[in-house]
């Protein structure tokens, strides 16, 4: 069985992508398709830090009434007549 060259060489090829590192901004490079986001000393540093905790669905705060927000009612003149300034003409 006889392979060319070619063949035996992108075989054999390493493909790697340009990246940033989403911490410290430094250029680097990562296998092509890779999922890092850090360079290897950011990714170290990440990795000392605890896990980030999400709050479950039940421990969000209901959102709380605008201050100042009446129930709609518009106290123009009748013919609803409005000034530029918001004013009743």
């Amino acid at each position: 069985m006889t392979t060319n060259a070619g063949e035996s060489r992108s075989r054999n090829e390493l493909k790697f992508e340009l990246k940033y590192c989403e911490r410290c901004g430094g250029l680097w490079l990562r296998p092509a398709g890779g999922m890092q986001i850090y360079c290897v000393a950011c990714g170290r540093e990440m990795n000392q830090l605890p896990p980030a905790r999400k709050k479950p669905e039940t421990e969000r705060m209901e959102p709380k009434p605008k201050l100042g927000a009446d129930n709609g009612d518009f106290d123009g003149d009748e013919d609803g007549d409005v000034d530029a300034a918001g004013g009743a003409v």
